[in-house]
């Protein structure tokens, strides 16, 4: 019996499947079935009851997992122990919300590099729920993605929070001079945004029922970058967060519209599975925190709302 044995036990009962087993340890499905197999055979006893649709761990199998999981945890505190910060190395697979490659992504690569110079990223950048999925089936060890409860276990460490703003396009603009864009103006507007399940969305579409107003015509997209574009090119009124074109306020391709409607916030998180690369995930999510909350009072201090009106 060996730690590979255990480990790699542990992984199939903890995601109850041998392919994602298979992917979090970087090898086969044939690999990790016959070394569940060998293990088996080592100590005497069935595991894991197979069906067609699910792994269930048997009376010997959950005493097993139950010091599977103590035995994991305290190799983990030894590695760290012994470890340098320098020492570290591995290979993230990282997934990354757009908004955070709009802003803060580069400086967090860069500050890592610095301290971990052996620590390299496989990056991934896609929207929330496709992370989260990515996380939990193994194939994304960390994640930089909208807050949110997760339906598995993780570990989440918030990270920071942007205020949308409504952006439009200059020669729009004078529609709204020496006046809010109000809840009525948007309702009867073209209105640029993150897709309807989604809570910008939601949030929207709460505060206009409230007040007896109909829903919008809306243009959505999961897509920062997509509706920066089409906010620029007139389509519509963009629901933006207002620290991610910094360039393109400067720049006067976007104006902001003082509005009496005031958005929920963005909120991000660091999410990954506590297991492998403990000591690696541990240091890089606190170096998230350092890097969001100083890059965002950064772009704070660009950030003067009369100058871009």
């Amino acid at each position: 019996m060996n730690f590979k044995s255990i480990e790699n036990f542990y992984w199939v009962a903890r995601l109850n499947s041998f392919n994602k087993a298979a992917v979090k340890l970087n090898t086969t499905q044939p690999a990790v079935s016959q070394r569940l197999n060998t293990f088996e055979q080592e100590l005497g006893v069935k595991l894991l009851e197979r069906t067609s649709r699910s792994l269930q761990l048997t009376e010997k199998g959950q005493i097993v997992y139950a010091y599977a999981e103590k035995y994991i945890q305290l190799n983990h505190e030894l590695l760290k122990a012994l470890s340098e910060k320098t020492a570290l190395q591995a290979t993230i697979r990282l997934g990354v919300a757009e908004t955070i490659v709009h802003t803060w992504l580069v400086d967090f690569i860069e500050q890592v590099q610095q301290e971990y110079p052996a620590v390299t990223f496989d990056i991934v950048i896609n929207i929330t729920p496709m992370l989260k999925q990515a996380v939990e089936a193994g194939e994304l060890d960390m994640a930089f993605l909208l807050e949110s409860s997760c339906n598995f276990d993780c570990v989440e460490i918030p990270l920071c929070q942007f205020q949308h703003s409504f952006l439009i396009a200059p020669r729009f603009y004078k529609r709204f001079l020496e006046r809010q864009l109000t809840l009525k103006d948007v309702s009867n507007s073209t209105i640029l945004t993150y897709p309807k399940m989604t809570y910008p969305y939601m949030d929207l579409k709460n505060q206009l029922m409230q007040h007896g107003l109909k829903e919008p015509k809306t243009i959505t997209s999961y897509s920062l970058a997509t509706l920066i574009k089409m906010t620029e090119e007139g389509m519509g009124i963009g629901i933006i967060p207002h620290l991610s074109v910094i360039h393109e306020l400067r720049e006067k391709r976007l104006q902001i519209l003082p509005s009496e409607l005031i958005l929920k916030p963005f909120r991000f998180s660091c999410v990954y599975i506590a297991g492998k690369d403990d000591l690696v995930k541990q240091s890089l999510s606190k170096i998230a925190q350092q890097i969001a909350q100083h890059s965002l009072r950064k772009l704070n201090n660009q950030f003067d709302g009369d100058d871009y009106r």
